[in-house]
């Protein structure tokens, strides 16, 4: 296939207007990405490009702003051909402060000129219907950012130089005043200079001047009114004196934030899960449960802690000491690191990685490995067995957890966890679970998969007390005994936030849009505790399972995984991908949608009236007050 019946086919798939106007001689196929952050770099697909050129992008449309009406909006920005068949742009700070500071979208057509030589009439190309999402900085960029920016801060006072309010369109940083006799007046600036770069690196943010440790000169270069050619000027740093380094400060802010998140959510998440999971099965087999230390027992997790903590710590004589001590933390790190990426709400999100899901299924790796060493490392076959076991498991139910969640990826068109949700909506059959029904059955793939990933019962045989007493950590006890039981509970809510994320709407709220959630704060409270719901009825679920199932044979597990949910998992993979390619009208989709959410809403009716039907037969006594 030729290069352009391949971008023509993009333009197809992509949904954009014509590939070329009538009266342009450039073609233009797409706009990428269509959710753009500050400092995003973006880009123009199209043909004909001269290569090395600077062009002229025009945005011509209406913008949107939260808290705000549709407004006529246009826009120039300086880009450059990088390819034949590319231009670029940077989404720099002087853009985001034109989009309003705030997130915006845009709808409109987006243009491409270039200027001929020797007066000649210009070459432009243009695409209409495009619809871009422009968002100020996350919150990990955010918090780095004004480090940085700090800094920067301390530089420009040192070197006398004030910039204007308003950066240039184009990118850089304005100078609009510079200090007579400060450094900067010595190295020659003048008020008015366009700030390009500094050293090597291009200038878009205050915070991207940021002097390096030890650096005796800042060489900034510059762009001058009248001046044919670049200026650069050498700022003396011999006084500077800079705060704390930028690595030791992101360092010391990445603590703050791992202990926040294990005293505050963490560490009470994990050790609630415990408390509810004893009163539930305790209901479930009319016992009474912990009902002593704290009301109602809630604090029984608490004092579990303390004691673990005060037992004696045993490492075997012959156990490998050092694998032996480290592996219980593989495992918590494994799931404790998930944490960063877990959407609690539409800005309550430590780390929105562009890879985020990618980077859950590659963290949770550790665990496989803390397993398998604690296993190995404790000298017993028993122990061996398990972990063994558990390995074997693991990495086999990933397969189908990978490929559902590739699955969803292909829906989203991003890895990014709020993108996900975004894609998706507040009421349930906008919901990924009930798109269609493939989705609807990959719901219950993943979240079978993921009980298999977090050994619980009925796939709990690594850990099975009647086979292999306690598995891979017999012998383990103390604290590090329970750090290994920490992460298995810890991991129940790490896989039920999950799948809220990727089949339930995450944080979204029926009849509300995120642009309307984002400007209030009311409404991003009930975002969070929705999403909060959402996971602890699935844990429920979870703990429900665990205390209904008996436990499976590992062989019939390993069937279960290779025999079904594989094939199972590629099957809905190579749909998916049909169904996309089909491109479904809207309203088809939603015919679908509503369907599926019926259809499910039938199953769980007919689940609730077998229960009472069984119930009733056996005239069994039903407890609905939760306290004793």
């Amino acid at each position: 296939m030729t290069r352009a019946a391949l971008l023509v086919c993009i333009a197809l798939a992509s949904g954009c207007g014509s590939a070329r106007r009538d009266g342009d001689l450039l073609t233009l196929v797409d706009f990428t990405p269509r959710s753009v952050e500050l400092g995003d770099r973006c880009e123009i697909l199209g043909e004909g490009f001269p290569s090395g050129k600077t062009a002229k992008v025009f945005l011509d449309g209406q913008r949107t702003r939260p808290g705000a009406g549709d407004d006529d909006w246009r826009i120039e920005v300086e880009g450059v051909a990088t390819t034949p068949d590319r231009v670029e742009f940077v989404f720099t700070q002087g853009l985001l402060h034109r989009m309003g500071g705030d997130h915006s979208t845009f709808r409109g057509s987006v243009t491409v000129q270039f200027e001929a030589a020797a007066g000649g009439p210009s070459v432009t190309g243009r695409m209409d219907d495009i619809q871009i999402d422009f968002f100020p900085v996350t919150a990990h960029r955010f918090a780095t950012s004004m480090g940085r920016e700090k800094q920067a801060r301390e530089f420009l006072a040192h070197a006398g130089m004030k910039l204007a309010p308003e950066p240039p369109l184009s990118g850089g940083l304005l100078v609009a005043q510079v200090e007579t006799g400060s450094p900067a007046d010595r190295a020659g600036m003048r008020d008015g200079d366009l700030v390009r770069r500094y050293g090597d690196l291009q200038v878009y943010t205050v915070a991207d001047l940021v002097p390096r440790p030890g650096e005796r000169w800042a060489r900034l270069e510059l762009e001058r009114a009248g001046a044919p050619e670049a200026v650069v000027a050498r700022v003396d740093l011999q006084r500077y004196e800079p705060g704390l380094p930028l690595d030791v400060t992101s360092a010391i802010t990445l603590v703050v934030i791992a202990v926040i998140v294990l005293l505050l959510f963490m560490a009470p998440v994990a050790g609630i899960i415990t408390w509810v999971e004893r009163r539930v099965s305790a209901r479930m087999q009319s016992r009474v449960g912990p009902n002593r230390v704290g009301p109602q027992g809630f604090l029984q997790w608490l004092a579990d802690g303390v004691k673990s903590i005060l037992k004696e710590d045993i490492v075997p004589e012959m156990a490998d000491k050092t694998l032996f001590k480290i592996a219980p933390y593989f495992v918590f790190a494994g799931v404790a690191l998930t944490f960063v990426v877990m959407p609690f709400g539409q800005f309550l999100i430590p780390a929105d990685l562009d890879i985020g899901i990618l980077y859950v299924v590659a963290v949770t790796a550790l665990v496989t490995i803390g397993i398998m060493a604690g296993g190995w490392a404790s000298n017993n076959k028993w122990s061996l067995l398990g972990g063994i076991r558990s390995a074997a498991q693991i990495v086999s139910y990933e397969i189908p957890a990978a490929v559902a969640i590739v699955c969803i990826v292909m829906m989203s068109g991003t890895l990014r966890m709020q993108g996900i949700i975004g894609a998706q909506g507040g009421a349930p059959w906008e919901w990924f679970m009930f798109r269609n029904p493939i989705t609807f059955g990959l719901f219950f793939l993943y979240f079978t998969a993921a009980l298999a990933e977090g050994n619980r019962t009925p796939f709990d045989l690594p850990e099975a007390e009647s086979e292999l007493v306690a598995g891979y950590s017999t012998e383990y006890s103390g604290m590090r005994y329970l750090f290994f039981f920490f992460a298995e509970w810890a991991n129940v809510f790490v896989m039920c936030g999950i799948a809220t994320a990727l089949f339930l709407g995450g944080w979204q709220i029926p009849a509300v849009t995120p642009m309307e959630q984002q400007t209030s704060m009311p409404l991003q409270i009930v975002g969070a505790l929705l999403f909060l719901l959402k996971s602890a009825t699935l844990v429920f679920v979870v703990i429900w399972i665990r205390w209904t199932l008996p436990r499976i044979r590992i062989d019939q597990m390993m069937n279960l995984c290779w025999k079904y949910f594989v094939p199972l998992s590629f099957a809905a993979f190579l749909l998916t991908a049909v169904w996309i390619v089909l491109q479904i009208p809207p309203i088809v989709e939603t015919i679908v949608s509503v369907a599926m959410f019926a259809l499910g809403m039938a199953i769980l009716i007919y689940f609730v009236a077998r229960v009472r039907y069984n119930l009733r037969a056996t005239r069994a006594e039903i407890h609905l007050n939760p306290f004793v």
